[in-house]
């Protein structure tokens, strides 16, 4: 009697779906259709996966007529056939929210991508005047994620308006042109502050003039602009800029565009979206150069602690760069 009551007690329980492994589910270029889909997922249960990971990728040189873009009509009607295929099959299903790495596509508007932060510094003599605008200008550049070299030239602005973004593969697009100050601050030999940001008029031209007797004053001006970072290896009708990922309105804006998508389909059979920390903040492992900015941060107590350092701020960059 005991020696049953053991046995019972150690029976194996039942294997269920979430108690297998689950596999990542790459879709190249999205270039699927239903007949692959049904084959594949037969497979992937018969090897006794307990799901799929759906994420669409870059697609292969040559199937181009095949790709289909992310979130089209015709992309969700091959996700609703993958998800009632899965459901027959007891498979589960996740769907990653967005292509490549970074989040980004197609529909980030400027305000809501990433951006990147620039410093000048000018010098004024007591009683002095600044002669020199403050602006600042940048120069075009561009990066590819497959290694070939681009002319900033060759690419079309705004970067959506390319018609090869799959060939391009784009990975960081700067456009040349003057970017918008965001704050001005002066400091004199005695530590002494002044905000001179609403003294700039819309040409740069500073409307300050030093106080006399007030001893040497610095001056330093940040500008903003677009960062540049597009979704890299992106699936077709992924490709865009990356967003800003310390904007809540920018995510916000980011994942209406999936629940427009989504209208009219029965997506309930669908286990979760995966946003992993990894594909949200995969900028730490992309090279981005200066992603270090986001006009959230502008409110009335951040700015004043930006403005109390920015002097220290500035110089440490500085000599950061000279070593």
């Amino acid at each position: 009697m005991i020696f049953g009551e053991v046995k019972a007690q150690l029976a194996w329980p039942v294997i269920r779906q979430q108690h297998k492994p689950w596999t990542r589910w790459w879709w190249e270029g999205s270039a699927v259709n239903e007949k692959g889909l049904s084959w594949n997922l037969d497979q992937y249960q018969k090897a006794g996966l307990g799901g799929v990971e759906i994420t669409p990728i870059y697609g292969i040189y040559g199937e181009e007529k095949n790709f289909v873009d992310f979130l089209s009509p015709r992309w969700m009607q091959l996700f609703s056939h993958t998800l009632k295929e899965s459901r027959r099959l007891g498979l589960g299903v996740d769907l990653a929210n967005g292509t490549g790495w970074p989040f980004g596509g197609p529909w980030v508007k400027d305000e809501d991508a990433s951006k990147a932060i620039y410093h000048k510094v000018y010098t004024v003599e007591g009683a002095g005047q600044l002669t020199e605008p403050v602006s600042f200008e940048r120069e075009g550049f561009v990066r590819t994620a497959n290694g070939k070299k681009l002319a900033i030239g060759s690419v079309q602005n705004p970067v959506t308006q390319n018609k090869n973004l799959q060939e391009l593969a784009l990975d960081q697009v700067q456009f040349a042109g003057k970017l918008p100050l965001v704050t001005l601050m002066a400091y004199n030999q005695h530590s002494k502050s002044l905000d001179l940001t609403s003294k700039v008029s819309a040409d740069g031209r500073l409307q300050w003039k030093a106080p006399s007797g007030s001893g040497k004053w610095t001056l330093y001006a940040l500008f903003e602009g677009l960062h540049g970072k597009m979704v890299e290896r992106a699936a077709p009708g992924g490709e865009g800029y990356a967003i800003d990922h310390f904007s809540k309105r920018a995510a916000q804006n980011y994942f209406k565009n999936f629940d427009e998508a989504f209208k009219g389909y029965d997506i309930s059979y669908l286990r979760s979206f995966l946003m992993t920390p990894t594909r949200w903040m995969m900028h730490a492992e992309r090279p981005t150069g200066h992603l270090n900015f986001s006009m959230s941060f502008i409110n009335v107590k951040a700015m004043i602690c930006v403005q109390n350092y920015l002097r220290c701020l500035v110089n440490q960059t500085m000599r950061e760069a000279q070593e």
